[in-house]
């Protein structure tokens, strides 16, 4: 299939990575052993689907400070999804085999009952990473909101009022697109989890 031009990189993925100074270990995924789920699942239509994953610790209320802390806990499960990609990828594909970014859903910790109304701006910080790493017009690397690929704009949801695990301010999760024959060359060698 051809991408479409506004997917394509004229960057490394990884070279962006380490302008951003995110390093991403060197463990590999981790066995399937005791785990209670995965942290990627791999579709044989190329779609990868992320579990979420929290950022921060307590929840949001409408004061700026709180919502910027809230913003950076965002930037936080970003970076923990980048991180969980390039490992669920690894070792037969890189970040850099990912075509688009597709959805996101952020869950916000906070009061609800219309209490907290700023949930945008906390995945804001989420959202970003992946224009960031990938392209979008939110990245640090766009000109007057425009990069030079749009492979990590997305749709997204920003939905606020939970009460999530571990006491964690964010849990957001997300959809990407790779190749089918990749997704279909994991799945048969490593199995659709990681």
């Amino acid at each position: 299939m051809e991408l479409h031009n506004s997917w394509k990189r004229d960057f490394d993925v990884y070279d962006r990575l380490k302008e951003l100074g995110v390093d991403l270990g060197n463990e590999v995924a981790a066995a399937p052993n005791g785990r209670r789920i995965a942290s990627v699942t791999f579709t044989p239509a190329g779609l990868l689907f992320t579990s979420g994953t929290g950022g921060g610790t307590g929840a949001v209320t409408n004061d700026d400070g709180d919502v910027e802390r809230g913003y950076d806990a965002g930037r936080e499960a970003g970076i923990k999804h980048v991180t969980s990609l390039h490992w669920a990828l690894h070792p037969f594909g890189t970040l850099n085999d990912v075509w688009y970014c597709v959805k996101c859903i952020g869950m916000v910790n906070s009061a609800g009952g219309g209490s907290f109304s700023k949930s945008p701006r906390v995945i804001d910080g989420y959202s970003e990473v992946f224009h960031d790493v990938f392209g979008g017009p939110l990245s640090r690397f766009a000109n007057d909101g425009e990069d030079s690929s749009l492979s990590g704009w997305h749709a997204r949801s920003a939905v606020a009022g939970f009460d999530l695990p571990g006491h964690c301010t964010v849990e957001p999760e997300m959809i990407v697109q790779v190749d089918p024959e990749l997704a279909i060359r994991v799945i048969r060698e490593r199995g659709p989890h990681a």
